[in-house]
């Protein structure tokens, strides 16, 4: 009998069968032709190799396409839109940019302290749903930005755009990413990092809103255009590629009139680790150390970039060309860095990304309008090390352990690394107070952000096992691959 239960289990390869029949040599015939037909059952109900279907586009690429465009809307928006008005808002309200600072950092605080109810209902609910309100909550953030009059009142908009971003409006076009695509996840990521190039550029219809209407009307105008593309966006995401027919980077599930519950099957013991796992790991402790040191340096970028330009003496439509050619230059580094980690390898790309971002920040501390060739160099060293960047930390965790719980373990990485984000705009606000200029606080984190070169370097990559047996062969110091703990019950 227990024979017969073994026998109906797939088998692991032709190697198996040979040993099985090995052992069918010491038995009576009656039980000897039994045991074949079952093993020639099983052989036949095996799962077919899986196939190509060049009639239908992988729908794979459609959710590229939606987190791309997401990406634009988001950056354009959120992270490049709202620094635009904050000279504007310094003149008007008459606040110090350390108090404008605190309310983008408690902005960043927020997300980061969210990301882990945000992956875990992002795994558990699906991206779809956690999207639409992610983006619904934003939108009404950004309302209530574009009618403050109070301090109070700005601190509640940005509570409340940090709600929904936090909540999904980001993370939730990658997850799914990251579940669809496997090996061209490097190529996938490249669009997805593409679309947040493009943002820059969008700072600089946001900048004609500006002059034209002022920022009240131009922040009230781009919160409506950010729901309108954003929501048929969420309508297009699927959580994974098994349930409707497909498997990772395009090959189809073989059909076997299974139904969907079947086919949640399909790439069970992906090795995958869960979160307490992954935190067993050196490499979990130092991705989280370097996407702090990241997130100390983009988030100070973020806010005050364009306002340090307007500073120097750029005017807004002039500093709005600096920040679209930069998202140029953004453009063609994500474009072409999924390809080269794919090639050289992303965890090295993303090493050399820190050290050219650090560079870029003494660049950034000196451009002025008559020092234009600063902006060249600015160009080339940050504008590629973020490109660079941007493509291979969204895959890092993902190729380190695991796609099923990408969006779980990103979420508990994000509030202690979200801690440098929530400093960086703290600080060179805090700096431009006390020097009248952002230039020596720009100058000391060059070097801050060129830390994260050494962090990714002793992370080390922890082995992904797919298969059951193995897991007691892993090293004692990464952390054990999950297993599903009905394949042991049965085996």
């Amino acid at each position: 009998m227990a024979f017969d239960i073994l026998c109906q289990k797939r088998s692991n390869g032709n190697t198996t069968f040979l040993a099985f029949k090995l052992i069918l040599t010491s038995l009576d015939n009656s039980e000897h032709e039994h045991i074949l037909q079952q093993l020639s059952m099983s052989q036949k109900t095996e799962s077919p190799e899986p196939q190509h279907s060049p009639g239908r586009i992988f729908y794979g690429w459609y959710i590229v396409a939606a987190g791309t465009i997401s990406s634009f809307v988001n950056m354009a928006v959120f992270m490049v839109g709202l620094s635009i008005f904050i000279k504007d808002l310094r003149d008007e309200m008459g606040w110090t940019l350390t108090a404008i600072s605190i309310g983008f950092s408690l902005k960043t605080l927020e997300t980061g302290i969210l990301a882990p109810l945000s992956g875990y209902l992002i795994d558990r609910l699906g991206p779809r749903i956690m999207a639409i309100f992610g983006n619904v909550v934003m939108t009404i953030g950004l309302l209530m930005f574009a009618n403050m009059h109070t301090m109070w009142e700005f601190y509640l908009s940005s509570f409340t755009i940090a709600l929904g971003q936090g909540m999904g409006a980001h993370m939730a076009y990658i997850t799914p990413v990251m579940h669809w695509f496997h090996n061209k996840r490097g190529m996938a990521s490249s669009f997805l990092a593409m679309g947040r190039g493009w943002g820059y550029i969008g700072s600089l219809p946001i900048t004609i809103l500006l002059v034209a209407f002022g920022w009240r009307d131009a922040a009230a105008i781009a919160a409506l255009v950010f729901l309108a593309i954003n929501f048929p966006m969420a309508l297009l995401l699927r959580a994974s590629p098994e349930p409707y027919g497909w498997l990772p980077d395009g090959a189809v599930v073989p059909d076997q009139g299974s139904s969907k519950s079947d086919s949640k099957e399909v790439g069970k013991g992906d090795g995958s680790y869960t979160v307490k796992d992954a935190m067993k790991t050196r490499a979990f402790w130092f991705v989280l150390l370097a996407n702090s040191i990241y997130s100390f340096g983009t988030s100070t970028n973020h806010t005050h970039f364009i306002t340090h330009l307007r500073f120097t003496g750029f005017t807004a439509p002039s500093a709005a060309m600096v920040v679209s050619i930069y998202g140029a230059v953004q453009v063609l580094g994500r474009l072409s860095s999924g390809w080269i980690g794919d090639k050289m390898g992303r965890h090295r790309l993303l090493m050399w990304s820190f050290v050219l971002m650090g560079l870029g920040w003494i660049a950034i501390a000196f451009i002025t309008p008559d020092r234009l060739w600063w902006v060249g160099l600015y160009y080339l060293t940050y504008g590629l090390g973020q490109a660079a960047h941007t493509v291979t930390q969204q895959t890092i965790v993902a190729d380190f352990f695991g796609p099923k719980r990408y969006a779980t373990i990103r979420g508990f990485m994000n509030p202690i690394g979200v801690m440098g984000g929530v400093l960086g705009p703290l600080f060179a606000g805090v700096m431009f107070d006390a020097q009248g200029s952002y230039q020596l606080a720009f100058i000391i984190i060059g070097p801050m952000v060129a830390l994260g070169f050494p962090a990714i370097l002793f992370a080390g990559a922890p082995q992904l096992i797919a298969d059951p047996l193995n897991s007691k062969k892993s090293s004692a110091k990464e952390a054990v691959p999950i297993v599903d703990e009905s394949e042991n019950r049965e085996s």
